[in-house]
């Protein structure tokens, strides 16, 4: 088997209170089959106490308040929101969708996409495929546009960040994304040991993993047409779930009907999400450079985490452990999250 899938356990004791019996609980350690990044593994801390008051009325009055003045909804979208300059169009619009400038960028050519002016708020089970569809259209409407005048900016990706405490600013469901010259660090890391993969195997990792992972049928949770979707085994966030296309490197390349079997699947996945509970989460793209076919060695792939549900106040599940250690620390097993979710894509 050319893909490894390599763990390890440990065994922690403890006297617990209130008797201060002694118990056990397995650690395990694992280790990402292509980066060789780790994660650890207790299913036990998915238990412990958090000290967040976290009501669903809270929740709803924090929501209906941001509602007041929000940026994105159809009364001020127009008025508070930027336009792009020159030879683009002021904004970038799909059905309910709308595209413009980040007010804040991180980037020569960084956007927000917003799914729907007319709806401040949904539910992760409310978000149709059409409705991300026509957000994916509008921003890869954008980047044709950029491509076109500044031909260096061959790195597309989207990323989206739900609720507060899924790192977004604004609690208006929308997404970023980023036009530039450059692959992220970690994007050209998966282009680097792809290829380094492909020279050493003569195969491609991405359809080796798919290929490995529905004969195991361990993490496997369904497919929509091109795209398959998986449980990753060494997750590098909690409930990460990975989407590979088995066809494209680059999310430019993609066909309409690849785009939409995307975002179908994409929309089942927050439906799957929904139903354990998840309210929160953040997303990213990782595509190859929209002037290369890399499908020999490489394939568009996403990944998505689930994040603490909101709160007026809550826990970030970004300690030490992930941010200076790069070990991420895990509380949901890979096959189980495989089991809860695998319904959703047979829907």
């Amino acid at each position: 088997m050319k893909i490894k899938f390599e763990k390890y356990s440990q065994t922690a004791y403890l006297l617990t209170p209130p008797d201060f019996q002694e118990v056990s609980q397995e650690i395990e350690i694992r280790k990402d089959p292509l980066t060789g990044k780790l994660c650890r593994i207790n299913v036990n801390r998915a238990k412990r106490p958090k000290q967040i008051p976290s009501s669903t009325s809270e929740i709803l009055k924090i929501i209906q308040e941001s509602k007041v003045n929000c940026f994105f909804c159809q009364k001020n979208i127009e008025r508070l929101t930027p336009s792009f300059p020159r030879n683009f169009p002021k904004k970038i619009n799909v059905e309910e969708a709308v595209v413009f400038p980040n007010l804040y960028p991180y980037g020569a050519f960084h956007i927000v996409g917003v799914f729907s002016t007319k709806h401040h708020y949904f539910e992760l089970n409310q978000f149709d495929s059409k409705l991300i569809e026509n957000c994916f259209k509008a921003c890869l409407i954008y980047f044709n546009l950029v491509y076109k005048h500044f031909s260096e900016a061959k790195y597309w990706w989207i990323g989206w960040n739900h609720m507060p405490s899924g790192a977004a600013s604004i609690i208006h469901p929308h997404i970023q994304a980023l036009a530039d010259s450059k692959p992220t660090l970690y994007l050209k890391e998966l282009l680097t040991l792809s290829k380094i993969y492909y020279e050493k195997n003569r195969s491609n990792y991405w359809l080796d993993l798919i290929k490995t992972e529905k004969e195991l049928n361990e993490r496997f949770i369904g497919e929509t047409g091109s795209i398959k979707w998986f449980a990753s085994f060494a997750p590098q966030g909690n409930k990460e779930i990975l989407g590979i296309s088995s066809k494209k490197s680059s999310l430019a390349h993609f066909t309409e009907v690849e785009l939409t079997e995307l975002c179908e699947g994409l929309s089942k996945i927050l439906r799957g999400y929904h139903s354990i509970g998840v309210k929160s989460f953040t997303l990213s793209i990782f595509s190859g450079p929209c002037d290369e076919d890399l499908s020999s060695f490489y394939l568009f792939n996403l990944r998505l985490i689930s994040r603490p549900n909101p709160s007026p106040f809550y826990t970030n599940d970004d300690g030490f452990m992930e941010k200076l250690h790069q070990e991420p620390v895990i509380d949901t097993l890979p096959e189980d999250l495989t089991i809860d979710l695998k319904r959703f894509l047979k829907i």
